[in-house]
């Protein structure tokens, strides 16, 4: 995403980066290529045994808002990727959501031969690279600027200083940062608590798995230190006791379509490891390969894979935000993949005074919808640079972390009041506290969220209706027609039954609870009042359960 996310392409930068590259003779061209691959036959793993493919963490958060795994959740065929790679292919990459692989080879020609492979669906130029990924060096030019509170205002900006007054500053919360490296994260004063806390919980490089992410691209470290960075006294991030995963697929050097596959994987990274948040600030729409160009008509979150991917990662309980991007000037200025995706939260950019930043991208979406949904300060947003100095940087890039920020000590706070969270129901309370809900524009959408009054609204809406009764938490969630049982000390129950009753008295459920959550599908109960009838060891409670 050079033209929409990287400092050296924002209108009005404050802090420039000087990339000194080291020559290399007799550059070799590679070529990606993206494998569509017809089905999952054959696998070796199976939706019964979900631990082989998700971590526990991943297999709870899905339990935790009444899902449960289905067939994109289970890896590729391990089977199919070999025999590409018996053709003499390496395989770079893949994703099961998509079903489907990056190869990256020299001789383009032997794609034929996978053409004719019996289970793959069809093959899709994506991109080249030139010569071996080199680490560049980075120099900031960025003066230091040290007040207190730098990064006050764009706090403020959002009334997110109360959740921190009440605790709620992101602890027990996994983010994914999805970006294009993180220079200096491993050794800049910043993230000193961040990495003594063993918040810092691992990296994962789409690009080159066996390169130093720390010696990559700034980008991703100054996105981290929106919202984790630490100075006492300089400089406070907007999630500073948040746990964060570092996620590269962007290579900045160049701009191909293969990139958004890449973006495939890396969502598909957080998931599998259990983030409840992932943010981006990277975006696709024009690429080095005019042929690759996406139109505005394919902004409708169907067409490129990565919206495809950021959709998904909603629907299996992470809270997504991307980056609209920086085109509002450009001869492009709409929001980008993956930012068109639905379910998630698309963030532009506004002043210091809340007026939209001009290089903010437009919505709505191709197909209608509002986009981008909110915004935050991403006109002269306070960070810390790679070097360890508080700055400023522009751009949507770090409007949306700030924002990420945030939403995770919103998320914090709402699963301290309900445990059974509805992931719609978060994002319209922020949305409903939007300046501009009742008239969302083009470049701003919902306008500036107030998060006090998003924390009101959770209070207020209904879209959970929950009981507690001594250790049991019952749970019903509109949204994806479920019935959550959870025994809140964690333990699976002993002689424990469910029974649900329609109001006529029809006994439509008689269930034995052999785990400590057990999440029951409500798709055909027409709207109206039940009881739900919980025996434990001889105890018999009752409760009303209204579905609309």
């Amino acid at each position: 995403m050079k033209k929409s996310t990287f400092l050296s392409n924002i209108c009005g930068l404050l802090i420039v980066f000087l990339f000194i590259g080291t020559g290399i003779a007799q550059a070799q061209t590679s070529f990606y290529f993206y494998v569509q691959l017809k089905d999952k036959n054959n696998t070796p793993y199976s939706l019964s045994r979900p631990g082989e493919f998700l971590s526990q963490r991943a297999i709870a958060r899905r339990t935790a808002y009444g899902m449960v795994c289905d067939s994109t959740d289970v890896p590729v065929n391990t089977s199919y990727l070999q025999q590409i790679r018996n053709l003499g292919i390496p395989v770079h990459s893949f994703s099961k959501w998509m079903n489907g692989a990056t190869v990256l080879l020299t001789d383009s020609s032997k794609m034929s031969q996978v053409r004719g492979l019996p289970f793959v669906k069809f093959v899709e130029y994506t991109g080249k690279l030139v010569g071996p990924v080199l680490s560049p060096q980075v120099k900031s030019s960025v003066k230091s600027t040290f007040d207190y509170g730098i990064a006050a205002g764009q706090i403020n900006q959002l009334n997110g200083t109360g959740l921190h007054t009440e605790g709620f500053r992101g602890k027990g919360m996994q983010v994914g940062v999805i970006d294009a490296g993180f220079m200096n994260v491993n050794v800049n004063p910043c993230f000193d608590s961040l990495r003594l806390q063993g918040r810092l919980l691992g990296t994962k490089d789409i690009i080159y798995p066996a390169s130093n992410i720390y010696a990559e691209d700034g980008h991703g470290a100054m996105v981290l230190s929106t919202m984790t960075g630490n100075l006492p006294g300089q400089f406070l991030g907007t999630a500073p006791d948040a746990s964060y995963w570092l996620i590269r697929t962007e290579y900045a050097a160049t701009e191909y379509k293969v990139e958004t596959d890449f973006w495939c994987t890396g969502i598909e990274f957080a998931d599998s490891v259990g983030v409840d948040v992932a943010t981006s600030s990277l975006g696709y729409s024009l690429f080095d390969d005019v042929s690759m160009n996406f139109t505005y008509a394919d902004m409708n979150g169907k067409v490129s894979r990565a919206s495809r991917a950021a959709n998904l990662a909603s629907k299996k309980g992470i809270v997504v935000l991307v980056a609209a991007g920086n085109e509002g000037s450009a001869s492009w200025h709409y929001i980008s993949s993956p930012s068109d995706a639905d379910g998630i939260i698309t963030v532009g950019a506004v002043t210091s005074t809340g007026i939209s930043s001009s290089f903010s991208s437009f919505g709505p979406s191709s197909d209608g919808r509002v986009k981008p949904e909110l915004c935050a300060t991403g006109s002269a947003s306070a960070l810390v640079n790679t070097a360890g100095s508080p700055g400023y940087g522009n751009g949507t890039s770090f409007a949306t972390p700030i924002m990420a920020g945030m939403v995770t000590c919103l998320l914090q706070k709402y699963k301290a009041i309900d445990s059974l969270v509805d992931i719609p129901t978060l994002l319209n309370s922020v949305f409903k506290s939007g300046s501009l809900y009742n008239n969302p524009t083009a470049q701003m959408g919902y306008g500036i969220p107030n998060f006090f009054q998003a924390e009101q609204n959770l209070k207020t809406f209904d879209s959970i209706r929950r009981v507690v009764k001594d250790n049991v938490n019952i749970g019903y969630n509109p949204t994806y027609h479920t019935l959550a049982i959870r025994f809140t000390d964690g333990r699976s129950p002993l002689n424990a039954t469910v029974r649900i009753y329609s109001m006529t008295g029809s006994l439509l459920v008689n269930l034995q609870l052999k785990e400590a959550t057990t999440v029951l599908q409500t798709n055909n109960y027409q709207p109206g009042i039940y009881a739900v009838s919980i025996s434990t060891n001889g105890k018999v409670e009752t409760k009303k359960l209204i579905i609309r």
